[in-house]
This record gives structure tokens, C-alpha cells and sequence, in this order.
């Protein structure tokens, strides 16, 4: 059962608060509602685990709400001239530069990661309000592209698929290639990787474009699932994200964690706003109870991380005095 030790506390947490909500709350448990939220799910699923590799690489990325909002207006606006899959491949496009420019502010100018990505949050927020006037604008009405975030395969949605194939994948990257095992030793010890000859900005670049990857296509599911193009598409999306990664268990600190964590730190969160919903709580006090996880979560890393310090000091002699 040594495998078992390998699986991360937010897991056990997850499997707990799964049982609690089928037991507890009415109709959490239902086909119906289970569906439902595997849907939801997936787009934040995508999200965080890019956020996560960001965070492994010791940065953050509050753009991604502008990100998948960009994605949104660049897809619909370019629609009428070159098609669903030219306007898909420009909001990619459109994100993949946020990226690479979060990752050159970052790891190149090595300006501190929240200021960087809240100032191309705000931008981009800005630049999307400006390209549709600030008003949702509609998908040409001859044109379905509906099926990447309403569609279904083998019983299940294709976001689902979607970030169960981006979690298989960000796994096998980040544990079985040289750039991504370098991503943990860079956000370890920096310094200590620029020493050891890993080329650190490439790496940290990296990580930002790869994040930006995923968030093209949790834009391309909310864009498919909307058929609109949003100015302020999923507003709160970099909170949940970087939230589920600190409750799954990644520290923000850097060097440590993966998908799986920001995989059951996604469950923790969508059942817990489910099951809120399901009872009929405000959406204030599912704020409140968001914030609060949060809290405990990071509380939780800073104290075991300080008994893991304390237990790793070497013991006084016997006859110290």
C-alpha cells in the first residue's frame, strides 16, 4: 500500500467531502448533477493546471481571466473573414503573446510576478472592452460552433476530455522530460539552477507559454459554450485557479506539486460551490467560505512546512547543557 502515501492529503480531503455532499446535501449525488458539474469543472481544471506550473517556476498569473476573455473577442471578431478555425487559431495566437510577454516581464525583466500579471490583467481587460465596445458581441448566426463546449463523448463532456487529456499531458512533461524537471529545480532554488547550468529565464518563459496554451483552450470551450465574444468573460477565474492550486496543495512558494494537486483542489472547490448552490447559500457567503479555505489552505503549507524544518534540525547532544 505504499502507493497510497504517494497520493496527496487534498485527495483524502476530496474523497471525504464527496461522501459528506452525497450523504448531506439533496440531489448532489444525481446523474444529473454530477454532469453538471464535471462541466464546470473542466474550465477551471485547464486553468489551474497551468497556474500550477507557473507557480512550481515561483510566479503567479492573475492575467488568465483577460486571458480567456481575449481569446473570447479575437475568436468572434475575426470569424466573418476567415472562419471558425482561423478565428480559433487568432484568439490562440492573441493569448499565446500575453504569455510570452507575462513570461519575458517575469523571467527576463524578472519584474515580481503579481505586479507583471496585474498590469496585463488590467490591460488586456481594457483592450477586450475596447475591440467590442465594451459589450458582448454575438457570433455570426450561420455559424455552430457549439459542439467543443456543449458536445459529449462516450457519455461524458469534451471540456472533461479536454483537461483530462491536458492533466496526462502537463504530468508526463513536467515528470518525464529535462525542461519540465527543471521547472521544480528553478522554483526550488533559482540561484542554485542558474549555478548548476539550467538556462533559468528560458525555463521560466517556458512555463508562462505553457500555461497560456491551456488557457486558449479553456477560451476556445467558454467561447464555444457561449457563442459570443465577452469583454468580461470569467472575471474571477485567476482567484479560482491559483485557489484550487493552494487547497490541492501546491505551495506558493515554488519548487513542489503538480496536475494531480491542482486537479483535486479543482473537486474541493466545485463541489463545495456546488453543494452551496444546491442548499440555496448566497453567493456572499459562498465569497466568504472561498476565502476562508484559501486561508487555511496556504495556514496549513506555512505550518507544515515549519515542522518539517523543526523535525529536519540535528538533535542536541546528550550531555549538552
Amino acid at each position: 500500500m505504499a502507493w497510497l502515501r504517494k497520493w496527496p492529503a487534498s485527495a483524502w480531503v476530496c474523497l471525504a467531502l464527496f461522501v459528506v455532499c452525497v450523504i448531506a446535501v439533496p440531489r448532489f449525488g444525481t446523474s444529473g448533477n454530477i454532469f453538471n458539474l464535471a462541466r464546470v469543472l473542466a474550465v477551471l481544471l485547464l486553468v489551474a493546471i497551468g497556474q500550477g506550473l507557473v507557480i512550481v517556476v515561483r510566479g503567479l498569473d492573475f492575467s488568465v481571466g483577460s486571458g480567456v476573455a481575449l481569446f473570447s473577442v479575437v475568436a468572434v471578431l475575426s470569424m466573418p473573414a476567415i472562419g471558425v478555425g482561423g478565428a480559433f487559431a487568432a484568439g490562440a495566437l492573441a493569448v499565446l503573446a500575453l504569455g510570452a510577454l507575462n513570461g519575458a516581464l517575469v523571467g527576463v525583466l524578472r519584474i515580481p510576478a503579481f505586479l507583471a500579471t496585474l498590469g496585463t490583467m488590467i490591460a488586456v481587460h481594457g483592450l477586450c472592452g475596447v475591440l467590442v465596445g465594451g459589450v458582448p458581441l454575438d457570433a455570426p448566426a450561420s455559424v455552430d460552433f457549439s459542439a467543443l463546449g456543449r458536445g459529449q463523448w462516450l457519455g461524458l463532456p469534451l471540456p472533461l476530455w479536454l483537461a483530462g487529456a491536458a492533466l496526462l499531458v502537463v504530468g508526463a512533461l513536467t515528470r518525464y522530460t529535462a525542461p519540465g524537471r527543471e521547472w521544480y529545480l528553478v522554483g526550488s532554488n533559482p540561484d542554485a539552477a542558474h549555478l548548476a547550468g539550467i538556462a533559468v529565464k528560458p525555463r521560466v518563459l517556458q512555463a508562462y507559454l505553457a500555461n497560456a496554451v491551456l488557457v486558449a483552450i479553456a477560451g476556445a470551450v467558454l467561447t464555444s459554450r457561449l457563442g459570443s465574444g465577452q469583454p468580461n468573460l470569467y472575471p474571477n477565474l485567476p482567484f479560482e485557479a491559483i485557489a484550487a492550486c493552494a487547497i490541492g496543495g501546491i505551495p506558493l512558494g515554488g519548487g513542489k506539486g503538480g496536475p494531480l494537486h491542482a486537479l483535486f483542489g479543482c473537486l474541493i472547490l466545485a463541489m463545495v460551490g456546488n453543494a452551496l448552490v444546491l442548499v440555496n447559500f448566497p453567493s456572499y457567503i459562498q465569497s466568504v467560505l472561498l476565502g476562508v479555505l484559501i486561508l487555511a489552505a496556504v495556514l496549513l503549507q506555512q505550518l507544515r512546512g515549519r515542522s518539517l524544518r523543526v523535525s529536519s534540525l540535528p538533535s542536541l547532544p546528550a550531555n549538552a547543557s
